[in-house]
């Protein structure tokens, strides 16, 4: 290449690094998209956000168009004026996305920014193909003939390579944590992740014969999935071993399949609380943050049971996020031999996965009774906790319809007949309908209700009249103590032990530094 034909393209690698730098930036913005609802607000137009996004796909068209005439045109076109202010302006607006990602990525937080990286796994699919097809569409007339057979070479290998992954993934399969065994009201569901999609299994001998039940759907097992969860009846395992596991499956076809490795884990026995002293690990809104609930957590010592109070991450846009933050989370605290009830927060209402969650954890309802011994549990799906119309839910909630149906169920359902609790992620169970509420904690009075342990306020105390709504509550169920278990505020994350006795309940509550931050004993009603 001569110096004269050099000079055709004199800014071209600042171009090439100003059109990766918008493709990065515009590719990250994409994954922002969850949060667009905020933006349009502060735009002030109504679609600002998605007006925005074309304007940056033009900016990258822009900038490809002026890398493409710089690599196959003989003129010099950079000198001209129109061209430079063309350029002038794309560089400038690719700057200003850049930094403005940095800050955004900066004042997101931790549990947002990890919703955004997950976004973004899904974006590279086709941020990397196009990427390389513009390095070599400029790439090509810019090198010589050698360097032009060398770059074809390595298209074709990686084109191969890429089609013989696709037919023969080389990954491994394995289950990645241990179990998660959630009382349902109705019996167990064995609840545990895998990283590859497959189908799930539990294996065991009850009454003298030995059992292996698939995750299936009306005779058709199911493997189109992470995250699976397997319903058994509650004698079959108490106080019984058990194995999990499941077969990968790499592709499935009208006739016939193609399956992958088997892994299994296990033996485990489940051991579950019924004498007169049970003690409960309660842990909510860790809102991704596992580092600073697990050091709380180890403070607690050892517990019975386990409740799960709802809030595991910022939201269920992924299958990813019920897998590390309910399933993996689960299976560390009860590690397959203690079970554990869970409690449906705010948050894991919120995305594309919501809707599937109950039913990957083996669920048919989120409000149901589950009884211990001497103690029940009234298990309530408090929901959204703004009404449905609220912008943030883009048109996709109906929970005062969920929340009707069940305080229905709650007043038809009758005294349980033993020290109950309710457990309701938002302390009021309806925050946005009062008129639901009352009704909730009528039947919390007549059914001899003493505690109600909940989160979502991000505050570890017992409801004590700091607020207009608490003084109502207060006067009017003076027999009912409502808890606020704690969870994750700043740099802090507060965990809970309650210890059921016949006398009364005991609190106990740990930060994760090691602090005790609450111990108090209230009788029963």
């Amino acid at each position: 290449m001569s110096k004269k034909e050099k000079r055709r393209f004199p800014n071209m690698p600042l171009l090439l690094c100003a059109l990766a730098a918008a493709l990065a930036g515009t590719a990250f913005f994409r994954s922002l998209r969850a949060m667009w609802v905020f933006y349009d607000p502060f735009l002030k137009v109504t679609g600002g956000a998605t007006g925005l996004f074309l304007i940056l796909l033009l900016n990258i068209a822009a900038l490809l168009t002026l890398a493409c005439v710089g690599a196959y045109s003989g003129k010099e076109y950079y000198e001209k004026k129109p061209v430079k202010i063309v350029a002038a302006v794309c560089l400038t607006l690719t700057a200003v996305l850049v930094l403005a990602d940095i800050v955004i990525a900066v004042l997101n937080g931790l549990q947002t920014n990890l919703v955004v990286l997950m976004y973004l796994k899904h974006e590279l699919y086709f941020v990397i193909p196009f990427a390389v097809l513009v390095f070599l569409l400029v790439a090509f007339p810019l090198t010589g003939q050698k360097c032009k057979k060398i770059l074809a070479s390595l298209t074709l290998l990686a084109v191969s390579a890429v089609m013989l992954f696709r037919i023969f993934p080389p990954a491994s399969y394995e289950i990645t944590s241990d179990p998660c065994v959630m009382d349902t009201g109705s019996g167990y569901s064995v609840v545990f992740p895998t990283n590859r999609k497959g189908t799930a299994y539990i294996e065991y001998e009850y009454g003298g014969k030995t059992y292996k039940t698939y995750a299936q759907n009306n005779g058709r097992i199911i493997s189109d999935r992470c995250l699976h969860s397997i319903n058994v009846p509650y004698e079959h395992l108490d106080g019984n071993s058990y194995k999990v596991g499941g077969t990968r499956v790499i592709e499935d076809y009208s006739y016939g399949s193609r399956l992958g490795k088997t892994a299994e884990k296990g033996p485990y026995t489940l051991n579950t609380p019924v004498s007169d002293t049970q003690k409960y690990l309660v842990v909510s809104d860790w809102h991704s943050y596992l580092k600073d609930a697990y050091s709380a957590i180890s403070y607690i010592g050892d517990y019975d049971a386990v409740i799960l109070l709802g809030d595991p991450s910022a939201g269920m846009d992924f299958e990813e996020e019920a897998v590390k933050y309910i399933a993996d989370f689960g299976g560390r605290l009860t590690g397959g031999t203690i079970p554990a009830i869970y409690v449906r927060g705010n948050h894991d209402t919120r995305g594309e996965f919501a809707s599937k969650l109950p039913s990957y954890l083996g669920y048919d309802r989120l409000y149901y009774q589950v009884s211990r011994g001497p103690y029940s549990f009234l298990v309530l799906d408090s929901g959204e906790d703004k009404e449905d119309s609220h912008a943030e839910y883009g048109g996709l909630s109906d929970y005062l319809t969920n929340r009707s149906k069940m305080i229905d169920r709650l007043e038809s359902a009758g005294k349980s007949g033993s020290k109950t609790i309710a457990l309701s992620h938002a302390w009021q169970v309806s925050e946005p309908e009062k008129d639901l509420s009352i009704r909730a904690w009528d039947c919390f009075d007549k059914y001899g209700v003493s505690f109600v342990l909940s989160g979502h306020m991000h505050e570890c105390r017992f409801i004590d009249g700091s607020d207009d709504a608490e003084k109502e509550y207060l006067e009017k169920y003076p027999g009912i103590t409502a808890y606020l278990d704690g969870g994750h505020h700043g740099k802090t994350y507060i965990a809970s032990a309650v210890t059921l006795t016949p006398s009364g309940v005991k609190f106990e509550a740990y930060d994760n530094s090691g602090s005790k931050v609450l111990d108090e004993e209230k009788p029963w009603r």
